[in-house]
This record gives C-alpha cells, structure tokens and sequence, in this order.
C-alpha cells in the first residue's frame, strides 16, 4: 500500500517543516506550467497526482487527522485494512478519492510499473519525434530501445564539425543502478566510428546522483570497452542529469523538450 508519507517521499516521523518542504517540492513537479506541453493524458495523470498530493498535505498537517491516519496505518499493518468509518480521515471529494488511491509510477507492483512505461510512451513519443526531427535529426528502429535518433554534430568557423550523436531511448519506471546495467550491454552494440553514442533513460524518477555514478564506474571496469554517455531524465519534468561531456545538440534538443519550444 502506497501511503501519503510515501507518495509526497517522507518517513512517518517527519516535522511538519519536513512535510511542507516535501510536498513543496513535489506539487511543483506536476504545475500546469511544467506539463503543458506534455499532451492531455499527461496533464490528466499530473492533475490527479497534485490531487494526491494536496490530499495528503491537508491530512498530516493536521494534528488531529494525521493521528488518525496513523492509527489507521497501524490497524491495517497488524490486522489488514480496515473499513470502520471511525478509523479513516474525513471523505474526500471523488476526485479527491480516485487520485489519492493511484500510486506514483515507482512504487506501482510489475504490471503496473508495465502501464506506466506504457502511458510515458504514448505521453513522450509524438514531442520527442517533432523536437528530434525539428532539429534535423533522423529516427532509426532499432529492437530492445524505444527509440533510437542520431543529431549532426555542432558546426563552428573554423573548426571541423564535431562527431554526429546517436541516441539510444529506453523508458523505465525508475532511472537507477539495475535500469542503466539492463541497458549496458545493448547499447555497445550501437557504437559506430565517428560517432558520439549517448544512452538517455526516461523514468518517473531518478536514484541519486551518487548511486548512478557508482553504477556506471563499475560498468565501465566491466566492460573495457567505449562506453556510452548516460542520460538520466526525470519525464515529470524533462531534468535531466548531464555529463560535463553531453554534445551540445543533445544539450540543445533536452533544453526544448523541457521548455517546449
């Protein structure tokens, strides 16, 4: 069961000041602002998200009904839910109810970490394909990634182009560790002379900056091989973790899908 402490990332024992930091920061991951240029089912996902959210602000910020959600949790842990009135907080709209009851994307079982890739595919692949071809790249189809693109190298007077990227897409629930060791190997096989190879992972969320680095060190000493430029990319937002070395198209094409140009 997905808690509201789960869903706005806080542990039962959190401050109110911790609740208020927290929330802030995810409220702000799903502003219409953030979203409108996502598509509709996107935005309808991000609403029912901030729905959630703000539903679980209201109740622990209260001293009373975050008490009683307490003790709701504790009955459901020792004896299964439980459907008493007396233990739940007061109702919530329907809308309210609905968006509260949806998991975020990383902590839905298999299947439902399936659909969210699922929906993240329908959501991305028609702006990923205007932004990559607006900037005069070419899609490939290539079995095992989403997508596959490849960008010119920049141009400057003077000076020779610099290499042509390509770009492998995988979209996952989450980008960490086991996400960026499943794509490893696949990826390799997509080097080609001449060319900068970049692996750009799209998930509902990012592992800490730490935590990737280490994964990709190790993956580096594995393989002994030319290795790929990873990518992470927060979709709720388009934020993306850049290597000081990312190609300036690649720079270039993550700055209009984020800011919708």
């Amino acid at each position: 069961m997905t808690t509201y402490y789960d869903l706005i990332g806080i542990q039962p024992a959190a401050e109110a000041d911790e609740v208020k930091r927290a929330f802030r920061r995810e409220i702000a991951r799903y502003h219409p602002d953030k979203v409108q240029h996502l598509g509709t089912e996107f935005q309808e996902i991000a609403a029912a998200r901030a729905a959630a959210l703000t539903e679980a602000y209201r109740v622990l910020m209260d001293a009373q009904l975050r008490q009683r959600y307490d003790a709701t949790l504790l009955d459901e842990s020792a004896d299964g839910p439980r459907t008493a009135a007396s233990t739940a907080p007061p109702a919530a709209t329907p809308r309210e109810s609905i968006a509260a009851a949806t998991p975020p994307f990383e902590s839905r079982p298999s299947r439902g970490q399936a659909d969210a890739v699922s929906f993240v595919r329908r959501a991305v692949s028609a702006r990923l394909t205007d932004v990559v071809v607006g900037a005069g790249g070419a899609m490939l189809e290539v079995p095992g990634f989403d997508w596959v693109f490849v960008l010119k190298g920049a141009r400057a007077l003077f000076r020779k182009a610099e290499p042509s990227v390509r770009v492998a897409v995988r979209i996952v629930p989450v980008v960490d560790a086991a996400a960026i060791e499943a794509a490893w190997r696949p990826v390799l096989r997509l080097a080609a002379a001449g060319e900068t190879l970049c692996l750009m992972l799209l998930g509902s969320g990012i592992s800490p900056a730490r935590e990737l680095s280490v994964a990709i060190t190790d993956l580096r000493k594995k393989t002994r091989l030319a290795s790929p430029l990873v990518i992470p990319v927060d979709v709720r937002d388009w934020e993306a973790l850049l290597p000081a070395e990312t190609p300036a198209p690649l720079r270039v094409l993550l700055h209009r899908l984020r800011s919708g140009d």
